[in-house]
């Protein structure tokens, strides 16, 4: 609550300072989710010519049926897990359709899971955009085969040649410090394990 110097006069003479009470839900989607979105779908509108209202609620109406939602969603009061979920599932479609992201938005979703796994596979660097190779964690080691381990315990990121040779150079805590990656590195899952021993997923490496 704010006061002002005529409040703490009406104050010290006893008398009754009128203030509204807004409640803040904790559960409600936030501003920063719902610029997420709309940045989502201006960037699909900039590349496609789709308007940015239609992709808005195709995707509010897609969550809500694949999650079985009885009510519209509307971004005005919905809750935060369901802003979470349309928000995944516009980075997925987005990924899906090689969409070009551009750096505000990208800036604005780079510590969203759901970006940093599909970046990955998609090979889409998580800092430029540009073309990435997988880029390890923990080092395998010099003369290990990489088509022949197994990966799962290791963990991956997205990085083109020139960032994932800044990682090598600056060392893993300094290049995390600098891009702020500290908790982005993505845990190998059987999808990224074929795709790091040469394995075609959906057509990629």
């Amino acid at each position: 609550m704010t006061l002002n110097n005529k409040d703490f006069l009406l104050l010290d003479n006893g008398l009754e300072v009128e203030c509204d009470v807004v409640v803040i839900d904790p559960y409600k989607i936030t501003d920063k989710q719902r610029r997420k979105i709309f940045a989502l779908v201006n960037d699909i509108e900039a590349h496609t010519g789709t308007p940015q209202d239609y992709m808005r609620n195709v995707f509010q109406e897609y969550v809500r049926v694949l999650y079985g939602y009885d009510e519209r969603i509307s971004l005005a009061d919905c809750s935060r897990k369901i802003a979470s979920q349309i928000i995944d599932v516009a980075i997925e479609w987005i990924f899906e359709n090689n969409i070009p992201l551009r750096y505000k938005t990208s800036d604005l979703i780079k510590n969203d899971r759901t970006f940093l796994y599909m970046a990955t596979i998609k090979r889409k660097c998580v800092i430029c955009g540009k073309h990435a190779e997988l880029a390890h964690y923990q080092a395998v080691g010099r003369g290990r085969n990489r088509r022949k381990i197994e990966h799962f315990n290791n963990k991956v990121l997205g990085l083109c040649s020139f960032h994932h040779k800044e990682q090598h150079d600056m060392g893993m805590d300094s290049f995390n410090k600098k891009y702020h990656l500290e908790n982005s590195w993505v845990d190998v899952d059987e999808r990224l394990n074929k795709m790091l021993k040469g394995v075609k997923v959906d057509g990629n490496y």
